[in-house]
């Protein structure tokens, strides 16, 4: 046993010579989020760390600051429901992180239309009936679930022009948007999960992460980062000591 505490007190040494402070180090690595038929690239920014002499704790900053520029272009002007008496846009998509808050706004447009039936199943869009813009805005959270990071939107807040509140309210217009755009953001983040995967050299080391939250990186991007440890078995140590040889952190083997 005590050889193997050896090992690993070497082992945390050597990665503390990637950088100039604590017993730590840190890889990049390139991920590629699919989101329906989008592939959305981003960082992972896995940081090891000594926390016990059998444990390694890891942070898994994902980086998503590419995300966040790309999303807003796809999304431009683009449908987010299109039934046969409703049509809602999306536009001027922001999307921003501030410390551990990520905070989306959006400009709506929402256009009525008179839906008539054609059939027993089948409905017909008629004429419109009238437009508008709202503000959307709401907060997103993080849930952490099968050590992966869900996207969650528990709630927003949708307000219209003025000259048109009345009637909307009337109509529970913007009642039913809301209900419209949270199931169906709903469906779209819940199969989307953030899923860090560690390239084949580093797979072995099967972190599990136990809290995870946003994260602002820089000034507004955005971030997710989980937090977790390694239990560090003999054949974990030597996948490690492999890497970093490979990485030339530490000599190779004479």
């Amino acid at each position: 046993m005590k050889l193997w505490v050896f090992v690993i007190s070497l082992t945390i040494c050597c990665l503390a010579a990637r950088t100039s402070g604590a017993q730590q180090v840190d890889f990049v690595f390139d991920e590629i989020l699919e989101a329906g038929d989008l592939e959305l690239p981003y960082k992972l920014n896995l940081g090891l760390s000594a926390t016990a002499p059998t444990r390694v704790g890891v942070d898994a900053l994902l980086d998503l600051r590419e995300v966040q520029k790309i999303i807003p272009e796809r999304l431009a002007d683009n449908a987010l429901v299109d039934g046969c008496g409703m049509q809602v846009t999306l536009n001027d998509l922001s999307i921003l992180a501030d410390e551990d808050t990520i905070s989306l706004d959006s400009l709506l447009g929402i256009t009525r239309f008179d839906c008539g039936r054609i059939s027993r199943q089948d409905f017909r869009r008629g004429d419109e009936l009238g437009s508008f813009s709202a503000q959307l805005s709401t907060v997103v959270s993080v849930e952490l679930r099968d050590n992966c990071a869900y996207l969650k939107l528990p709630d927003l807040t949708l307000s219209g022009p003025e000259s048109t509140k009345d009637r909307l309210l009337q109509e529970n217009t913007l009642s039913e948007v809301k209900n419209f755009l949270l199931a169906a953001i709903d469906l779209v983040l819940s199969e989307t999960p953030l899923c860090p995967e560690l390239p084949a050299e580093l797979a072995s080391l099967d972190p599990i992460y136990e809290k995870g939250g946003p994260r602002e990186i820089g000034d507004g991007g955005l971030g997710v980062l989980l937090s977790g440890s390694i239990d560090v078995a003999p054949s974990t140590i030597i996948d490690m000591l492999l890497v970093l040889q490979r990485e030339k952190v530490i000599p190779a083997p004479p």
